[in-house]
């Protein structure tokens, strides 16, 4: 291999971030046989690129239709420091590539290299490409560079051939292109088993028809996109697409603690990939993140600006989670309807709401009872109550925290009039112990579930409705509060909080990932800690006396019920959903049903 660099002083960049625009190959000669494998080593690089922080890199949707790199309306509009090009042409079986990396500002080369390689090694390449660019940038921001983020496994190559062409139909957006490109994925693990992105190729056919709101395949396209994408990860847990998929499936599970687990971490990953920044923005505002969800929006804009308007209707869904209805408004007015989801009017519906137009909310809200005709009941009559529980019931906000709440009731008071508690359906339901088992049945479906010391307590609760019990009674002891004191200073108090933060990410890891050891080590030292720190700090963080027994009762018990609750979830998902719902604790532990369930314990 030859090599040849021509370098030159570059100008300062006055940023901690750079933005990077990987351009199409122009390929030359008899180049049909390798026209798709060079458009995966394309696409490859931008996704390797932005891997690292502090290096933003132009999507590959913004750029892959380019024929004319160096026009500068073209550079305007893509908004790129460094644009990295190059040419390719295939001789038998060897593939000669050459690669500049160009300062967009005057056009200087400032890296330039040849590369001679096979089909079989082309894809080793990516490695000393990416090392010599990125040493190149180096001098400019500073990058935290994660070594395992453009290292990949050893694939065949009739496999990664397979999955390119399964990713390039993936990318037309129409049902039957996503079940082609199932097909494709399918090969190429009939090919390579270990495949961990055919497995997320997959994954993304099935999150593609959840997204598209399928409703008749609702349930069966979301455990689709949840298993493929857990096949993923066992493979390869850095995987930042399938854990992204993985994240927005346990948010509509309402199991938000493991869903930010999976976001964050996607995150971390890769802070630069478009596609994927929307995908975790839009997990984020049903936790509450909607400040945080307009910052990744507004970054995948940059990085895609000739498809930005693709992420209007997201943008628009953000801003009005933030309470900004009047920028919500004027994206919203911008998003084609028919191309949006199917409750997205009622969001500019409530929007107008808020700014006292209330014809306008009326247009719109009338725009979603069509959509809602048209997509969910297939062109029966519409009934707005109808509407309304449906898009209550669809959209999972954490604690049921939105800025729809008023509007609903706004409209639900318009509309019609919700149904009597006293209609609520009377369930029958059991929670026993038997052996080292509980026998747990809620809405007919029955699960087993292993003993522990919280589903004793919750037991306790359950029998008793609406009456507060004191967490010491739970724990089944008399006690006195003690008289000496310990204070913390601020610094080892936030030390504290960290660290109980790393360790319950760390607890919803090894229980996604079924590391049993790993996760008896985390809970035990999270019970160690948090048996010290009740002793230190009381409400609101303050000073508390030393060996407060009271305090390590609460502590102990709204640990134990609320890791209780947990397992029952990832077993009884609907019985989980309730008793999270319906039990406070603290000082004083309540069961407030939210159903009028008749428990046999």
């Amino acid at each position: 291999m030859s090599s040849k660099e021509i370098s030159s002083s570059p100008t300062t960049i006055a940023k901690t971030e750079i933005t990077l625009a990987v351009l199409p190959w122009q390929i030359t000669g008899e180049a049909e046989s390798i026209q798709i494998v060079m458009s995966g080593f394309t696409e490859d690089l931008i996704t390797n690129f932005s891997r690292f922080v502090g290096l933003a890199v132009i999507s590959n949707f913004s750029t892959q239709s380019l024929r004319a790199p160096f026009d500068p309306q073209v550079l305007r509009q893509l908004g790129a420091d460094y644009l990295v090009t190059g040419s390719c042409r295939q001789h038998g079986e060897q593939v000669k590539i050459n690669v500049q990396l160009v300062r967009s500002s005057d056009f200087t080369i400032v890296f330039a290299n040849h590369y001679s390689e096979t089909l079989d090694t082309l894809f080793d390449t990516q490695d000393e490409i990416i090392r010599q660019i990125v040493s190149i940038l180096q001098q400019y921001i500073d990058y935290d560079l994660l070594s395992y983020s453009y290292r990949k496994k050893k694939v065949q190559l009739a496999a990664y051939e397979n999955w390119l062409l399964g990713m390039d139909h993936l990318k037309k957006g129409t049902l039957d292109s996503d079940l082609q490109a199932r097909t494709y994925f399918e090969s190429a693990l009939r090919i390579d088993s270990g495949f961990a992105r055919a497995y997320t190729g997959i994954s993304l056919t099935y999150f593609n028809e959840w997204s598209c709101q399928l409703w008749d395949r609702w349930e069966v396209s979301q455990r689709g996109a949840h298993k493929y994408a857990l096949k993923a990860l066992e493979i390869d847990e850095n995987d930042y697409v399938a854990l992204a998929v993985c994240g927005r499936c346990f948010v509509y599970a309402e199991a938000y603690e493991r869903a930010e687990v999976c976001l964050r971490k996607s995150l971390q990953m890769n802070p630069n990939d478009a596609r994927n920044l929307i995908r975790i923005a839009f997990s984020l505002i049903f936790l509450g993140y909607a400040e945080e969800a307009i910052e990744l929006y507004e970054k995948a804009v940059q990085l895609n600006p000739v498809r930005k308007d693709a992420y209007l209707p997201y943008g628009a869904t953000f801003y009005f989670e933030a309470g900004n209805f009047e920028k919500a408004l004027e994206l919203g007015r911008q998003v084609d309807l028919a191309n949006a989801w199917v409750d997205f009017p009622a969001f500019l519906a409530a929007a107008s709401y808020y700014l006292g137009q209330e014809t306008q909310a009326h247009h719109y809200w009338r725009q979603y009872l069509e959509a809602f005709k048209n997509h969910i009941i297939l062109g029966e009559e519409t009934q707005a109550h109808q509407a309304l529980e449906w898009q209550i019931n669809v959209n999972p906000y954490r604690d049921g925290k939105t800025q729809l709440n008023k509007f609903w009731a706004y409209i639900g008071g318009v509309n019609y009039s919700p149904p009597a508690a006293e209609q609520l359906m009377h369930q029958d339901a059991y929670f026993s112990v038997k052996g080292e088992f509980w026998e747990l049945c809620y809405q007919g479906e029955t699960v087993a579930v292993k003993d522990a010391k919280g589903l004793h307590d919750i037991a306790r609760l359950l029998t008793e409705p609406e009456k507060a019990i004191h967490c010491v009674e739970l724990i089944g002891a008399t006690i006195e509060d003690g008289s000496a004191t310990l204070t913390l200073d601020a610094q080892a108090k936030q030390n504290y909080q960290n660290r109980l933060r790393r360790l319950q990410i760390q607890i919803e890891e090894a229980e996604m990932y079924q590391h049993s050891e790993q996760l008896v080590q985390l809970q035990e030292e999270y019970d160690q800690l948090i048996d010290h720190l009740s002793g230190a700090l009381g409400l609101a963080g303050k000073a508390r006396k030393v060996g407060s027994p009271i305090e390590k009762a609460r502590s102990a018990v709204t640990w134990r019920i609320r890791s209780a609750i947990k397992k029952i979830e990832s077993q009884h998902p609907a019985l989980g959903r309730h008793l999270s719902q319906s039990i406070k604790t603290g000082t004083l532990c309540r069961y407030q049903p939210e159903l009028d369930v008749h428990w046999i314990i």
